[in-house]
């Protein structure tokens, strides 16, 4: 199965460098440096780049792998990176710190009816509900982020102090072991990490929807002073991911066989992994409840809206 797909991806990439993904006539190709990561949810760019959206915009793309939000933010904030992807919660933060991050284009849309990433404890685990985490340890991908933010909101919505919860920071593919291996009680995983543990663990919340039913998990973005410079590259950049957001939407087996290579693993993306959606169209609607949950929690100090982090002309 692995080996048809990959040789359908050759296939496309051939077609696509041949025929349709190369630059407009007069068109020089502007290098650009962005961010992205082995996991679903941040795998957009690779996406775009595999299927040659890029290209076809005039951009030479150099990809980043970055473990989290955080990581990527204080990349973009050094310059290493021109254009990155976090959760609302990461660039309010950075606005907070006096960091001029402004917001492009969304990346992952979360919804509830298929969620990508759970909060999961080994099967044989005494733990059952919200309650059973109080004075608990649970590994997040970054702490003080989104994940920790949500899943305070769960356990405040499902009756349960999460004041003397610990939470630590970890990589998605060391959450499965630390599980198995008694170093913390609950990990919240994404895919495709979820689905390689999914017979060792179950499911325990999906603290996302505490959030809202539908809103981005990750959002592109760049500093201002940046976008100010580079305002055309940044449009054919925001032109092409959306494009390949409507393409990797419709074409999850091409997108699999992507993330493995990139990943550099031949272990499969079976039926069991719930792959992600990427929005086309950036609505500060599916942004807001996110930013109002991180003001409730502590996770950003100031109310702020997803208009004032939106960048003019986006």
């Amino acid at each position: 199965m692995l080996t048809t797909v990959l040789a359908r991806v050759g296939s496309l990439l051939l077609i696509a460098a041949l025929v349709t993904m190369g630059p407009a006539a007069g068109q020089s190709p502007t290098t650009l440096t962005v961010a992205c990561s082995s996991a679903d949810a941040f795998a957009q760019a690779i996406y775009a780049q595999g299927a040659g959206f890029f290209t076809a915009a005039g951009l030479t793309v150099r990809l980043v792998n970055l473990q989290n939000s955080g990581a990527i933010a204080s990349a973009v904030a050094g310059g290493s990176i021109d254009i990155g992807l976090a959760n609302p919660i990461a660039i309010a933060n950075a606005h907070e710190q006096g960091l001029p991050f402004e917001i492009i284009a969304p990346s992952a849309l979360y919804r509830a009816d298929k969620p990508t990433t759970l909060l999961v404890v080994p099967n044989a685990s005494p733990q059952r509900t919200a309650k059973d985490l109080e004075g608990k340890t649970i590994a997040v991908i970054e702490v003080r982020g989104i994940m920790e933010a949500s899943i305070r909101s769960w356990m405040t919505q499902s009756g349960a102090d999460p004041a003397n919860v610990h939470f630590i920071e970890m990589p998605f593919p060391t959450m499965g072991p630390a599980l198995m291996q008694g170093r913390v009680d609950a990990a919240f995983i994404a895919e495709p990490f979820l689905a390689s543990v999914r017979d060792s663990v179950r499911e325990i919340g999906n603290p996302y929807s505490a959030l809202a039913k539908v809103w981005y998990s990750n959002i592109w973005f760049a500093k201002g002073d940046w976008l100010a410079a580079n305002a055309t590259t940044a449009h054919r950049f925001v032109s092409a991911i959306e494009k390949a957001a409507v393409w990797a939407n419709a074409h999850q087996p091409e997108t699999a066989a992507m993330l493995l290579s990139y990943a550099k693993t031949r272990k499969a993306l079976g039926p069991r992994v719930t792959r992600t959606f990427f929005a086309d169209s950036l609505e500060p609607a599916d942004i807001d409840p996110v930013l109002n949950t991180a003001v409730k929690f502590g996770a950003i100090k100031e109310p702020i809206t997803a208009a004032a982090l939106i960048a003019p002309g986006f």
